[in-house]
């Protein structure tokens, strides 16, 4: 019995070279055709969305499904290829192959209403995941993997810094700029003005005349409730700087410029002001240099001669082993010795 087995047993073992593996000839020509089918499909994908490609519909949905019959039977090859086609489903690629050919089956269920068959619609984009198998195929992306893997707790450390940095930022911003000035003069108003009443945002609808005994100023609050506010009594308020009107919004305006993104949305007024945000445009260059130059530091250690390769488990089908290793580091089971 063991002996008619024989055939299939390497011609399994065969498959899981061919697929599994990217340091044979086999292998490598398999991962560069699998790479154009991808790209390929992730194309047509995009084309489906394109307004005005109506009449090549019944042509793009041909290639659609011709792909994911192509990736249906890679999928079942890889499950069928390895000793453990379970632990190998539940892996973060196998679920990404799953991702990749589900959505298109899942657009075959019919809907009892219009707005149902909107949402199967919605189903194809998802189809773009195949565009995360490629990381399978390129190699330098797994010493980079390892690398933020090894460098993740120094990263949130350098995160949580800049969060921190952030707020302080923020908040010394808004006392700069968002500081809230007290009313006296009403030609210091006009219809429209941003003011704050009691700690209350309010909008100026129209001001005292001039020669009126009492200044004072109409308002409306944000709930329509409308007041007449008499400026003498000094509680009428308004910001230096309406764009800084919170410290979670100066905040906001110190991740943009310490990431050196700059929308322009939000800028300051003041002398104090600019001379601060210069200030933090330039810490804003030497802060990205930092995590670069962390990662680096790990993939430095990380890509050597004996660095995590496409070796595969035949068991779970797990890449990823040193040349050097004899056992998964999954599954523990023994590896077959290296194609070097």
């Amino acid at each position: 019995m063991a002996e008619s087995n024989t055939p299939t047993v390497d011609l399994r073992e065969r498959v899981r070279i061919i697929i599994h593996e990217a340091d044979t000839p086999a292998g490598k020509a398999f991962d560069v055709a699998l790479i154009l089918a991808i790209i390929a499909s992730v194309g047509v994908v995009m084309f489906i969305t394109v307004p005005g490609m109506d009449h090549w519909a019944k042509t793009l949905d041909a290639f659609e499904w011709g792909f994911t019959i192509l990736f249906t039977v890679e999928y079942a090859l890889r499950l069928w290829s390895v000793d453990s086609p379970a632990k190998y489903a539940r892996s973060f690629f196998g679920i990404i192959d799953l991702l990749a050919i589900v959505p298109t089956y899942l657009s075959l269920i019919p809907g009892a209403h219009l707005e149902y068959l909107l949402v199967v619609r919605a189903l194809r984009v998802l189809r773009i995941f195949r565009i995360l198998k490629l990381i399978e195929y390129v190699r330098g992306a797994r010493t980079i993997m390892l690398a933020l893997r090894a460098s993740f707790a120094k990263i949130t450390v350098f995160l949580m810094a800049v969060v921190i940095l952030a707020t302080i930022i923020g908040a010394v911003m808004y006392l700069v700029e968002g500081q809230r000035k007290i009313i006296k003069d009403p030609r210091q108003l006009t219809q429209g003005d941003a003011v704050y009443v009691r700690n209350h945002v309010a909008e100026v609808t129209s001001v005292s005349n001039q020669g009126d005994p009492i200044p004072m100023a109409h308002v409306r609050f944000t709930d329509q409730r409308t007041e007449t506010v008499l400026l003498s009594d000094g509680v009428l308020m308004k910001p230096r700087n309406e764009r800084f009107e919170s410290i979670p919004k100066s905040i906001y305006w110190a991740i943009v410029t310490l990431t050196t993104v700059g929308y322009g949305d939000i800028t300051p007024t003041s002398a104090l002001g600019q001379f601060l945000a210069a200030i933090v445009m330039i810490m804003g260059y030497s802060i990205i240099a930092v995590p670069t130059g962390i990662v680096t530091a790990e993939m430095t250690r990380v890509d050597g001669p004996h660095a995590p390769n496409t070796r595969a488990c035949p068991n779970c089908g797990i890449e990823g082993h040193r040349t050097d290793a004899n056992h998964c580091h999954a599954c523990g089971k023994t590896l077959h010795a290296a194609d070097v």
